[in-house]
């Protein structure tokens, strides 16, 4: 509950100093209770992120570090949304779009035969100028051109961005997660411009069409902080049929 509360707060851009809102309103703007909230707020205290002050509220001392996008795995979203959510503003650098042929596992991903022609998108994604993940993209070409990509691809959005704006119908997409360490040696840490190690999220992810067929291959490595992972599980009432 507290990285909720953190990120309402990155939301409305409160700043050191600054009185948050009362429990009764953050129990309204998060949806839950009011023990839920309370119980989240004396962590953040615990933490040395918020005071409490008798008579006066609660106030914001230490402001949560970075904005970090988050992700639900129950609904397939992309990145700019969640960002444009928090109002965070990502962009890229070192963009490249290539084309690449298929290797093994980019064909069994894709159900694409070896050596079939794949662009690929690679850059390094920044939220408010930092560094935050090291992306790669691949699609088969015969679903979208290098060209169109070229053209039409916004440093400040993801290729599935691109991908349904160019009418192709995605549908759902299968995500394996793991932990990693990143040194700045590595080809990824030179890329982030890391100083020392760090541990890191690497994000794997297929995209499927509406109809089931591998349409996109994605390999993400998040910095820790930039990126929010959660899952909503739901207990959906069984309905006899009359």
């Amino acid at each position: 509950m507290e990285r909720r509360i953190e990120d309402l707060l990155l939301r409305g851009r409160y700043k050191a100093g600054d009185r948050i809102p009362p429990e009764a309103e953050l129990v309204g703007s998060l949806g839950v209770s009011r023990v839920t909230v309370r119980a989240g707020l004396a962590r953040l205290v615990d933490r040395g992120v918020l005071d409490r002050r008798q008579g006066s509220g609660t106030f914001l001392v230490n402001p949560p570090g970075g904005a970090r996008l988050r992700s639900g795995l129950e609904k397939l979203e992309t990145y700019t949304v969640h960002a444009e959510r928090l109002g965070v503003r990502l962009s890229s650098r070192d963009l490249g779009i290539t084309v690449a042929k298929a290797g093994l596992e980019e064909a069994e991903a894709l159900e694409v035969e070896r050596g079939k022609p794949l662009v690929r998108v690679s850059r390094v994604l920044l939220m408010e100028n930092s560094p935050a993940a090291w992306m790669v993209d691949l699609v088969p070409e015969s679903v979208i051109s290098a060209d169109q990509v070229r053209e039409h691809f916004r440093p400040d959005a993801m290729l599935l961005d691109l991908l349904v704006s160019e009418g192709v119908p995605v549908g759902s997409s299968q995500m394996s997660i793991e932990a990693v360490m990143v040194a700045p040696e590595d080809p990824i840490g030179t890329k982030l411009q890391l100083e020392s190690p760090s541990a890191a999220l690497s994000l794997v992810q297929t995209m499927y069409l509406t109809d089931g067929r591998p349409v996109q291959r994605s390999h993400d490595t998040f910095l820790p902080g930039k990126l929010n992972l959660h899952v909503v599980r739901e207990l959906f009432e069984v309905r006899k049929l009359a």
